[in-house]
């Protein structure tokens, strides 16, 4: 383990993760949860069964939406906030610097404008083509979500020449958040081998201590990840 992910102490037990293992943004969490060595309690949130709307979880979750992240009494939303929370409390990917650290901001805020929402899309279609969700996307719809898609890794491959992650010499929070798009992508059918500097960047993140995929780490049920 690196010093940059050196912990500042045991860490006790005290997160519960609310999502869906479909869900892209529940795995951003999760992923940081797990590489951090943070133990956490994963409750199954089934938007099926309308769960999203009870009462109990609204009052947790003002939009309605996962993840949630109960850190004690204290509830969190939005998985860049979330992850952004993980990092200063756990002393886990930090950015070194001001400099760095402004950077990886602004991969959050990227990577939630332009390279999650068609990756998610492309999920999405591919939960209808194999009958899981009851959804209707329109072929010219799929096709816009795997075009915007392909152009959002080809920047981020960009972005990596020469680099061994995103923001410094160690992965920050930006290279998980990312990441986790990039494993949805592959999900999809997306060919990493494509994209010479993002598919090494890929086999780096794997290759981290503790690391999961996706469907590994979360299953459609409660369950205790330590």
């Amino acid at each position: 383990m690196t010093s940059a992910q050196a912990t500042r102490g045991p860490i006790v037990q005290r997160f519960t993760l609310y999502g869906s293992p479909h869900s892209l943004p529940t795995y951003k969490v999760a992923l940081m949860l797990r590489l951090s060595g943070a133990p956490f309690a994963f409750r199954y949130v089934s938007f099926q069964k309308r769960m999203h709307k009870a009462p109990a979880f609204l009052a947790m979750s003002r939009w309605g939406q996962v993840p949630v992240l109960l850190d004690g009494d204290r509830a969190h939303v939005q998985s860049a906030a979330i992850v952004e929370h993980l990092a200063e409390t756990l002393g886990r990917f930090e950015a070194p610097a001001a400099a760095s650290r402004q950077a990886v901001r602004e991969f959050l805020y990227w990577d939630v404008d332009a390279l999650s929402p068609p990756v998610y899309g492309c999920y999405s279609v591919s939960l209808m083509q194999r009958k899981l969700l009851p959804l209707e996307i329109a072929p010219a719809v799929a096709d816009l979500h795997r075009q915007r898609a392909e152009a959002a890794l080809e920047k981020l491959d960009a972005l990596l020449a020469g680099r061994a992650f995103l923001c410094a010499a160690e992965p920050t929070i930006a290279d998980l958040f990312c990441y986790a798009d990039v494993a949805f992508a592959e999900i999809c059918a997306f060919d990493l081998a494509r994209w010479k500097n993002l598919a090494g960047w890929a086999g780096r993140m794997t290759a981290l201590p503790g690391f999961q995929a996706p469907f590994d780490l979360l299953h459609m049920a409660d369950s205790e990840n330590a």
